[in-house]
């Protein structure tokens, strides 16, 4: 299962060693022979994840007084705006990046610009809410 995180966080150069796919279930459309092969397929260790970094490397990342973090702020307001949509993450991820790449600091000479990095190997979608967030639940 895909392992999301928003962070801000250094990279590194690990060896990538094998985990073994356990799956939930029949594959739909297999036949026994498939299924055999399918307990024996592998993936990277490292594969399904996505890291979504506030900044890129090396540079620092901005928030506003009151409101806070500018990365922050944008990624809760594309994903509430977002997933009811259906849009998958890294679209998401890109409109956040047009947000905060738009935003400038009241100097007018501070920028920042985030970077996703994902080992995703399928698009993630959120499961559409059926009910609204507790923040408007009760309004």
């Amino acid at each position: 299962k895909p392992k999301l995180f928003f962070i801000q966080a250094c990279q590194g150069n690990n060896i990538q060693c094998p985990v073994y796919v356990d799956t939930d279930g029949p594959t739909p459309d297999s036949s026994p022979v498939q299924e055999r092969v399918s307990l024996l397929e592998s993936i990277p260790e490292e594969a399904d994840f996505l890291l979504g970094m506030a900044t890129v490397d090396g540079c620092v990342s901005f928030r506003h007084v009151e409101e806070g973090a500018w990365y922050i702020q944008a990624l809760c307001s594309k994903l509430q705006l977002l997933v009811p949509r259906g849009e998958d993450i890294l679209s998401i991820l890109t409109q956040v990046n047009e947000d905060v790449a738009r935003r400038v600091s009241p100097s007018g000479t501070k920028k920042q610009m985030p970077q996703p990095a994902y080992t995703l190997r399928r698009k993630f979608i959120f499961p559409i809410p059926m009910a609204p967030p507790p923040s408007q639940q009760h309004r």
